[in-house]
């Protein structure tokens, strides 16, 4: 069978293109970032080597992925890191540009051949690229933590109370509280609320963006939401995200057994007795964050009513049962559920009923009537 000229030609195009093909694999496969920056760093390694025999071993040495096997910490990590990081313990070069810059010190001993580098960092240690290794692909759950963020990685070790050397942290762990999220939010170990979403493991479940953006205005992502918008600055809002995005439910120094145990003391506990006077209930007003949504004689919050004369508006019998379940009296109300033992709740109710005097601050001032 005789093929026509237009045939071979079809042929011949199809072999070149699949040399080209083929060709440009190979070529991909010896041009990738991970050779581009090994090659950069062996050459600045061989120009500050002065031993003759280190630098035969340096120039006869070619590019090749390094990798660490992880298996002491949680769940079992390849990090690739250092197949780009490669001057991470190489002090002669802490004034580099990355990714070739020494890892600075930090405080106790992290070894990273034991800890590794996604432990505390994140991302995608399997990656060989840029975009691959900092885990920034759409997909990827865990992108590589940046600035202040490192202190997520921090807590994983060193749950609260947190160290001084994560001072966002626990600021944020702090706001939790005076903004009395703990009210509505339930996080295993901290808080028991049971209005809002469960945050125990909210760190693995939503990416940071989506955390900060649910804080500075929670109806972008759920619309019905009961949550109301606080008035936070910016380093509050970086602070209390960086605190939520920490919460995976997971403590890598402590076994399950630890753990467990751990929990079901903070189960068990019970709110503490306190003297039933009003100063005490002053006292448990301070320390419940009730100010975060309250205004107490112009000091407070503007989301729930204002207390300041909550003495002449209601019985120390109403207050005790708001107390205890806010919406048996007030169909609706976004108050929280708060744990409070008998004592607090008279000691409460004694400080709420002394607030009856009328000052500058809880004064209302009714505008004159025109014409009079």
């Amino acid at each position: 069978m005789q093929i026509g000229l237009s045939m071979k030609i079809a042929l011949i195009a199809g072999v070149v293109l699949l040399l080209l093909g083929n060709g440009f694999i190979v070529y991909k496969n010896f041009e990738t970032e991970w050779r581009s920056y090994q090659k950069d760093y062996l050459a600045m390694v061989y120009e500050r080597t002065t031993d003759l025999h280190m630098k035969e071993i340096i120039a006869a040495r070619s590019p090749r992925i390094e990798q660490l096997v992880i298996t002491g910490f949680g769940k079992e990590r390849v990090d690739r890191c250092v197949t780009c990081h490669m001057g991470i313990d190489d002090a002669r070069f802490a004034d580099a540009p990355q990714p070739f810059r020494t890892h600075p010190k930090m405080p106790g001993n992290h070894p990273y051949r034991t800890f590794g580098c996604t432990t505390c960092h994140a991302g995608n240690g399997r990656g060989l690229s840029v975009v691959d290794g900092h885990g920034t692909g759409k997909y990827w759950t865990e992108p590589l933590l940046k600035g202040v963020q490192i202190e997520i990685g921090c807590a994983k070790c060193h749950p609260s109370p947190y160290l001084p050397e994560t001072p966002v942290i626990r600021k944020g762990a702090a706001l939790f509280h005076a903004s009395a999220c703990y009210g509505c939010h339930r996080i295993e170990g901290v808080s028991n609320g049971k209005l809002g979403p469960e945050l125990t493991r909210v760190g693995t479940k939503w990416p940071i963006e989506y955390i900060r953006e649910s804080i500075v205005f929670p109806r972008a992502n759920s619309p019905l939401t009961i949550m109301p918008t606080f008035s936070l600055n910016e380093d509050d809002i970086v602070a209390l995200t960086v605190y939520l995005k920490s919460q995976t439910g997971e403590n890598l120094v402590r076994g399950p057994v630890i753990q467990y145990d751990s929990l079901r003391q903070w189960k068990a506990r019970k709110p503490p007795d306190v003297p039933v006077t009003a100063q005490a209930g002053e006292s448990v007003f301070r320390d419940m964050a009730c100010r975060a949504c309250h205004t107490v004689n112009g000091v407070g919050g503007k989301i729930g009513p204002d207390l300041s004369v909550y003495g002449l508006q209601r019985t120390k019998a109403y207050m005790i049962q708001h107390h205890i379940n806010p919406r048996s009296l007030i169909g609706g109300s976004i108050m929280p559920d708060f744990d409070y033992s008998n004592s607090e709740l008279e000691a409460l109710s004694l400080y709420l009923s002394s607030l009856k005097k009328l000052t500058v601050d809880n004064a209302v001032v009714y505008a004159p009537v025109k014409g009079q």
